[in-house]
């Protein structure tokens, strides 16, 4: 992998993302046993980058059943909850994440529940997580009635379910007994301080991308470790874009980049990227962050 896919491609997890990865492993190879997780996180605190990282971990693979038709086997299933919610628009969405083909006439609800029970089963998913649950709390449809088609689902399919939205969605998991000891509750937290462990992420980050010069990315020295935690707050949805546009700021996703043999990281650099990703507040950040020279 070229250096400028590496920047583009960076999978790095901090530790409460590999202690979630564990629970969800746990849901998959425990066969007869259903189990699900619930995961609140605030925007941007990572909770799409990690499931996007846990979709890789088990890939999709292709076999031809007994009539020698292509079949995708997708262990891990990632769905993002459609707004507004509909049943049939959730239903749908989850057609679509199959990679299957939306039926051409005018189908009933239950025509699509059923079809993708179907796709479900034959495409062999084991897991399915549900991005931006909260979704639900601003469509017109009765809060209960989308929860009970989601449990319906679990239910027919005997697939494990990850629902993962803002903390707002707390409230669908308290609309029902059955729905609290369903779901077992997880938090993903950002990185509440420039700490040993923000630092260490900083240099997985540096590891992963394997730069052509040493950039000193996770090390308090280079100030970097400051000025990145105020600019992105610990959230890594923050953090990721920013490192990502500051090398594209050098011209590294240019054609004409074939080969880069030196990179000149710097504060300025972070504050302009910082500027195209966030456009406000940078100033303070900045100026708190060289405080600490």
């Amino acid at each position: 992998m070229t250096f400028k896919n590496r920047v583009l491609n960076i999978r790095v997890e901090h530790p409460k993302m590999l202690e979630i990865y564990k629970i969800m492993d746990s849901l998959i190879k425990r066969p007869g046993k259903t189990r699900h997780l619930f995961i609140i996180g605030s925007s941007n605190v990572g909770k799409t980058i990690m499931a996007e990282n846990y979709v890789e971990k088990y890939p999709k693979s292709l076999y031809k059943d007994e009539e020698g038709t292509e079949v995708d086997i997708m262990p891990v299933l990632y769905v993002e909850v459609p707004h507004p919610f509909t049943l049939m628009e959730f239903y749908y969405a989850i057609i679509d994440s199959l990679g299957a083909i939306r039926l051409e006439s005018n189908p009933k609800v239950n025509d699509l529940k059923i079809r993708v029970h179907h796709l479900l089963k034959v495409q062999k998913v084991k897991l399915i997580i549900f991005d931006e649950i909260n979704n639900i709390l601003t469509s017109r449809i009765n809060n209960s009635e989308a929860m009970d088609a989601i449990k319906h689902l679990s239910n027919k399919t005997g697939i494990s379910l990850v629902l993962m939205g803002t903390p707002e969605s707390k409230t669908l998991r308290a609309l029902d007994e059955q729905y609290k000891s369903r779901y077992r509750p997880k938090t993903l937290t950002r990185f509440e301080s420039c700490d040993d462990e923000f630092c260490d992420f900083l240099k997985r980050v540096e590891e992963q991308i394997k730069p052509p010069s040493p950039i000193g990315l996770g090390e308090k020295s280079t100030y970097f470790p400051q000025l990145l935690f105020e600019q992105s707050k610990g959230k890594i949805g923050y953090l990721i874009p920013i490192i990502q546009e500051a090398f594209g700021l050098m011209g590294i996703f240019e054609d004409s980049k074939e080969k880069i043999d030196h990179i000149n990281f710097t504060p300025d650099l972070l504050n302009e990227a910082y500027e195209i990703i966030q456009g406000d507040m940078f100033d303070d950040a900045f100026e708190k962050a060289i405080s600490f020279k």
